[in-house]
């Protein structure tokens, strides 16, 4: 695709940010544009890529730290993981239409490569590396709470829901009903909290803690999902 100046500024107007030409340009060009070589990498958005991975990281983490004061730092690990994963970047991409705008190589484009979850997500990252490189800390920070918004709040939503989704998965393989174990456990500070572990045919998979009974057994049974998935056991 051919970008000239009325498309660039359409797609700042997505973004709500002034990048330059040059870098947004750079953010869209796919490595498949630019042919095989040193230039694969210089000409090609791959360089950005790996910076926004590092700053979008950073950002997801200050949220949450920001969002929950007293949520402990294996929890906070746990939902940081969850919204940056690929899907969740490819999703803001297809919101900001990202597709439209691509610099593909002819291989590429003519097998679907404008909507290959994959490369969205990796454009998404390279946005976000032109952001920072150009506007800086807050612009960014500003765009990545607007963008991932929705990946944000299911975040949230699915810490409720954790248990339910273990369950199923574990009666899917055959490892039956999880059994939860909660008990107080030392106090923090003012704040009172509780201990859970979740047992799957008596062998304990996952432990966690919670200022609730209900926060506890939710964070042990994501911490059991998340070993799972590590193993294998998981493929969704």
């Amino acid at each position: 695709m051919e970008h000239d100046t009325a498309t660039l500024d359409e797609l700042r107007a997505r973004l709500a940010a002034p990048v330059p030409d040059e870098i947004l340009l750079l953010a869209l060009t796919h490595p498949s544009f630019v042919g095989e070589g040193p230039e694969r990498t210089l000409l090609s958005n791959q360089r950005l890529e790996f910076l926004g991975d590092a700053v979008l990281g950073a950002i997801v983490a200050e949220l949450l730290y920001r969002a929950d004061a007293l949520l402990p730092e294996g929890d906070l690990t746990q939902r940081k993981a969850a919204a940056v994963r690929g899907r969740s970047l490819e999703a803001a991409a297809r919101r900001l239409e990202l597709g439209r705008y691509l610099r593909l190589g002819r291989g590429e484009e003519g097998s679907g490569g404008r909507g290959r979850g994959s490369i969205l997500a990796d454009a998404f990252e390279a946005i976000v590396g032109a952001l920072f490189l150009s506007c800086g800390w807050n612009t960014t920070r500003d765009f990545v709470s607007r963008t991932l918004a929705e990946e944000l709040a299911a975040v949230e939503q699915n810490a409720g829901n954790i248990k339910n989704r273990l369950q199923e998965h574990t009666q899917a393989i055959g490892l039956g009903t999880p059994r939860y174990q909660t008990a107080p456990a030392a106090a923090s500070g003012l704040e009172r909290r509780f201990s859970a572990q979740v047992l799957l045919l008596d062998e304990v998979r996952g432990r966690g803690t919670g200022r609730t009974k209900k926060e506890a057994e939710c964070n042990a049974a994501q911490a059991a999902f998340n070993a799972m998935s590590n193993a294998g056991g998981d493929k969704s």
